[in-house]
């Protein structure tokens, strides 16, 4: 089993999509996601995961899912074994997402979701998904990930935003424990199952830097 990947970007910088979502709707996004994770703690791998999904622009439709141990299992298994780096479990982070992805996408129409939110991936598409869905889903996998003791080198933190007038933009996040160096995992630049970008949060949140290069170029 293999992880489509993909680690090619645009020759030329493609300018990030503005959203026009205010930050007060979030609230609501993270009460639905408060009480979806009220559900996991405790969690047996003989029995299936509840896991709550949203999609549809800023969450628009919110299910919750059921994965069976087994898929939960093909997920995990990019943690085996553990990292011997915060580098290394970083990699394997982006692994587990990018076939989490996968996972979700055999119980909804995300497999359906493209990179980016742009005129060829409108709104109306059924399953896509916009930076707000994106980094809410991720933030529920890493805490999956956090809760089951998977994350040794790393904790999780709320979705990072950064604020703009044209281009706000959310993002899972994650912080490695030995600096305190905070990182993006961004999985709205690609298609569903293609691994996440990681960054640090602070180079990020660089609007003069993203205006310059295409976002995370490395």
């Amino acid at each position: 089993m293999k992880v489509k990947t993909s680690y090619r970007l645009a020759t030329e910088p493609r300018p990030l999509v503005g959203h026009r979502t205010a930050a007060f709707k979030f609230v609501s996004i993270l009460v639905f996601w408060a009480i979806g994770m009220a559900i996991l703690p405790g969690i047996s791998q003989a029995e299936d995961l509840n896991v709550p999904i949203c999609y549809g622009f800023s969450c628009k439709t919110r299910v919750v899912i059921s994965v069976t141990p087994a898929e939960w299992q093909s997920v995990v298994g990019w943690f085996s074994p553990s990292a011997s780096s915060a580098a290394g479990e970083r990699q394997q982070i982006r692994k587990a997402i990018g076939w989490m992805e996968v996972i979700v996408g055999n119980h909804t129409p995300t497999y359906l979701d493209k990179g980016l939110n742009l005129e060829k991936n409108p709104q109306e598409k059924i399953g896509q998904m916009d930076c707000i869905d994106e980094s809410k889903n991720t933030t529920t996998y890493l805490a999956l990930f956090e809760q089951q003791g998977h994350l040794r080198w790393h904790r999780v933190l709320d979705p990072a935003y950064r604020r703009s007038m044209f281009d706000a933009h959310w993002a899972g996040q994650i912080q490695e424990l030995k600096t305190s160096t905070a990182f993006v995992v961004d999985s709205w630049f690609q298609d569903n199952g293609m691994l996440p970008y990681i960054r640090e949060s602070n180079v990020w949140k660089d609007l003069r830097w993203t205006a310059l290069v295409s976002p995370y170029r490395d």
